[in-house]
């Protein structure tokens, strides 16, 4: 922000301190670095306590202080970290939980994804997790429960394709998944509990929009969902301001 920039600019009297000390040709070398040594540290102190003094007396910059700290860029988004969002919403009255560590593997180029739930209960079995996949996800986040089984992949590359040709934002299996290495190269994210190379059953439809627990969590559709390197979180509520917005 422009209060931001000004206030990080660096004031006019460092910018002109060689400039002045060179026009004085009567000081000796050491004199002239010595005076210069001094007078930067008492620019400096100076500059600091201006510039904390800005940032305590603006919102704005208290805001963008605080944020910048655990923040990930994406192209024209800022995507707050579980950190962030546990450390604002702590004394919140809207329910907050928190996958079990250690669970999921990382898959997909999206390490961070968020979106509103929608849930698919199946086993072994994945007819209706590529049905889901096929429709317009708006930015969802899809939850598998595939009961953890690792006999079998719930979702290959074909699946995840389609999951990213529809705009979902994730995918998060609680099972398998196959062709790693081409998802890894798709613009979605995805949590898994591992790999396996035999694909599933096309037997058994499955069920959606079932309350689907797991990792010591309940998915509720239509409830919300944040992921980043530190793990899974889920609200009853949204969190962040732009969680309409495209990731």
């Amino acid at each position: 922000s422009y209060e931001l920039r000004t206030a990080l600019r660096p004031p006019q009297t460092i910018r002109n301190l060689h400039r002045c000390t060179s026009n004085a040709p009567t000081l000796s070398t050491s004199s002239s670095q010595f005076m210069i040594a001094a007078a930067s540290s008492r620019l400096a102190l100076s500059y600091s306590s201006l510039l904390n003094k800005s940032i305590a007396s603006s919102p704005t910059l208290k805001i963008t202080s605080n944020m910048a700290k655990r923040t990930q860029a994406t192209s024209t988004l800022q995507i707050p970290t579980l950190a962030d969002l546990c450390d604002d919403h702590v004394n919140s009255p809207t329910r907050l939980s928190v996958v079990e560590p250690g669970l999921f593997f990382q898959f997909g180029k999206l390490t961070r994804f968020h979106g509103q739930i929608q849930t698919v209960r199946c086993f072994e079995s994945n007819p209706t997790v590529r049905e889901v996949l096929s429709t317009p996800g708006n930015h969802q986040v899809l939850i598998v429960d595939g009961g953890g089984s690792k006999r079998v992949a719930i979702m290959g590359d074909q699946i995840a394709k389609l999951a990213v040709d529809n705009n979902w934002a994730g995918v998060i299996v609680n099972g398998c998944i196959r062709d790693s290495a081409i998802i890894n190269e798709l613009n979605i994210g995805v949590r898994a509990l591992g790999t396996h190379p035999v694909k599933s059953l096309k037997t058994y439809p499955g069920e959606k929009n079932a309350n689907c627990n797991f990792g010591g969590v309940e998915f509720v559709a239509g409830q919300w969902v944040y992921v980043d390197e530190d793990g899974i979180l889920v609200s009853e509520t949204p969190l962040a301001g732009n969680d309409n917005a495209k990731l």
